[in-house]
């Protein structure tokens, strides 16, 4: 995996991870991707492999891990060809209770942190809304003051783990007259009154992850349940999202490196004319664009990577790494596909997989038209 260029310091956790993936999920993947399922058992096996804690504290029975090793992770385990699976887990063990190991109450921390860690007790996070989409600005799911306690009223879509989470995160507005100061996330366990799956969704890719429209009526949580303090769920959902989205762009690179030297492979194997097919100039050609596409992204993210992991204003440089590393993949993937011919747009090869599921990155945790935004405001405000 030319991956570990940029961590030469964890060759042997991505030695490990590696062989986990090959060993343990590859084999069973294409049939979770049949059955649109795959089991709570592949978090209790990560979990037993103190995989689903690289960024929680010691404290809660994590690693203590930064993001260099996290990256580290995601460009390995993203190798397996299911990001549905990859994502799903990554929410979970990189964001959601990384979030909540950030910001939690003490008391959901040690509640929740250590199974978490453990793949006991899984977690979703709950942003997008039907009529909001990437417009967090404009969601309409309320939390009120009630006595000593918060009510939450509204509706969440295309959730991550929505329909398989113990608990979940959920950003809600507390003060529609306070602006970015009126937010507040809160975490709400899914056994709580009012709350319930409204749905699972179907999909174009990502078939092994489950994805569902959340609905809450009236769901009554207590101040323990608030990340932070009232008001800060804005600026910590700006924050998180830096991380989400490189973790998407991180997976993305994975994936895309997948598919060339899956190309590259059966360019070599199939002949056509007497010779290989790699040997035929627009092969050549399509090869050679997917490696320089693949070289800039990685050049790229790794620089958002350094950013972040060293504390750094990356806000803008992640957005670019996203945008041109997720929007590529899938070109590489469509190039994949084309290099195979027919064989590529069969099930019996990968190519088409991963281009169902890498078309999703561009889409998801802010699409490229939001990054191309705040690069665009960024550079607006420097003039």
């Amino acid at each position: 995996m030319r991956a570990g260029l940029y961590y030469a310091e964890h060759e042997a956790f991505i030695d490990s991870v590696s062989k986990i993936v090959d060993q343990e999920l590859t084999p069973k993947v294409s049939e979770w991707e049949k059955a649109h399922h795959f089991p709570n058992e592949v978090f209790t096996l990560l979990g037993q492999q103190g995989y689903l804690g690289l960024l929680i504290s010691e404290k809660y029975g994590g690693v203590g891990g930064d993001y260099k090793l996290a990256g580290a992770w995601c460009e390995t385990f993203g190798e397996l060809a299911s990001v549905g699976l990859t994502v799903g887990v990554n929410m979970h063990s990189l964001v959601i209770s990384h979030a909540l190991d950030l910001y939690g109450t003490e008391a959901a921390k040690a509640h929740w942190l250590p199974k978490a860690v453990t793949g006991e007790a899984l977690c979703a996070y709950a942003f997008t809304e039907p009529g909001a989409g990437s417009d967090l600005a404009n969601i309409r799911t309320t939390a009120t003051r009630r006595g000593s306690s918060w009510v939450i009223n509204g509706s969440k879509t295309f959730i991550t783990n929505g329909a398989r989470a113990d608990f979940i995160l959920v950003l809600t507005k507390t003060d529609p007259n306070a602006g970015y100061g009126g937010f507040t996330t809160f975490l709400v366990d899914t056994k709580t009154k009012g709350f319930k799956v409204s749905k699972k969704l179907d999909k174009l890719g990502w078939h092994a992850s489950d994805t569902a429209e959340l609905f809450f009526e009236d769901v009554e949580v207590d101040d323990a349940c608030v990340l932070g303090k009232v008001g800060e769920g804005w600026k910590q959902a700006a924050s998180n999202l830096n991380w989400e989205r490189l973790m998407l762009t991180l997976t993305s690179l994975a994936g895309a490196r997948v598919c060339l030297e899956t190309a590259r492979r059966y360019s070599n194997d199939r002949k056509a004319f007497g010779k290989p097919i790699g040997e035929f100039s627009d092969v050549r050609g399509y090869l050679l664009e997917m490696e320089r596409k693949l070289l800039l992204g990685e050049a790229l993210a790794h620089r958002a990577l350094d950013d972040l992991t060293n504390h750094r204003d990356c806000r803008v440089l992640v957005a670019a790494a996203k945008r041109m590393v997720c929007d590529e993949a899938v070109w590489i993937a469509d190039k994949a596909i084309q290099i195979h011919g027919g064989y590529g747009y069969t099930t019996e090869f990968t190519p088409e997989r991963w281009w169902r599921d890498l078309r999703l990155m561009p889409i998801g945790g802010g699409t490229s038209e939001i990054m191309a935004s705040i690069i665009s405001k960024e550079l607006a405000r420097k003039a």
